[in-house]
């Protein structure tokens, strides 16, 4: 009778400490369950703007790219127009016809001037290192040409931007994932039958979420 006695109060110890163990597993589960939650919503959102802005910079880098073709045209007409007028200028110095030089020369562009002027201080004629034409010189440069390289590089910059935007949003899809996978572990804990595996998938799963949390620390905020 003692043994039974015995026997059923240390039944009843162990039923005790296997209820107080499962809801010990059943509130830190919620608990990891609850942040891993906020944290799966917010890299989503996070992903979700990142994801925005990529293809808000990948349309302005076509748009920009777009920008610096229609430049680059712009100043090819133009160059093509001066050197017809500079042809019609040195086959009237050539022709030493002073007043028809004279008068395209003062038709000349700004940029064109200039170059010509710098041309002409090379000693063309005699001095065989000097430019072909004023269009070889550095002094001709067209607001076109010049608009069109910083242009250039404005569409490079924003490539990149998009490419950096890009990475970020993968990298906040990756943490979701990373977070459902907790959300799993967590859920499941507590539904076996062994403590020794509800605390194990318990623990794997509050490893995953500390994990996922400092990598979530050292992202960028949109």
């Amino acid at each position: 009778m003692a043994e039974e006695s015995q026997h059923l109060s240390d039944r009843i110890l162990s039923q005790g400490q296997g209820d107080r163990f499962d809801r010990w597993v059943e509130f830190f589960g919620a608990l990891v369950m609850s942040l891993a939650t906020v944290a799966t919503a917010w890299c989503a959102y996070q992903a979700a703007l990142w994801g925005g802005d990529e293809s808000r910079l990948y349309f302005e880098a076509l748009s920009t790219r777009a920008e610096v073709g229609q430049l680059q045209s712009e100043a090819l007409l133009k160059t093509g127009f001066q050197a017809g007028l500079f042809v019609e200028y040195a086959a009237a110095v050539s022709q030493d016809n002073d007043d028809l030089a004279e008068f395209l020369v003062r038709r000349f562009p700004p940029e064109l001037k200039t170059a010509t002027e710098a041309w002409l201080a090379t000693d063309p004629l005699d001095n065989p290192t000097a430019p072909l034409s004023p269009f070889d010189m550095p002094e001709y440069r067209l607001p076109e040409q010049d608009a069109a390289q910083k242009a250039e590089q404005r569409s490079v910059e924003e490539f990149e931007t998009a490419l950096e935007a890009d990475e970020h949003a993968d990298n906040y899809v990756l943490l979701t994932v990373i977070f459902a996978t907790v959300l799993f572990f967590s859920g499941i804990s507590g539904k076996f039958q062994w403590q020794v595996i509800d605390a194990a998938v318990l623990t794997f799963g509050v490893l995953v979420l500390l994990g996922g949390l400092l990598l979530l620390l050292q992202m960028p905020i949109q």
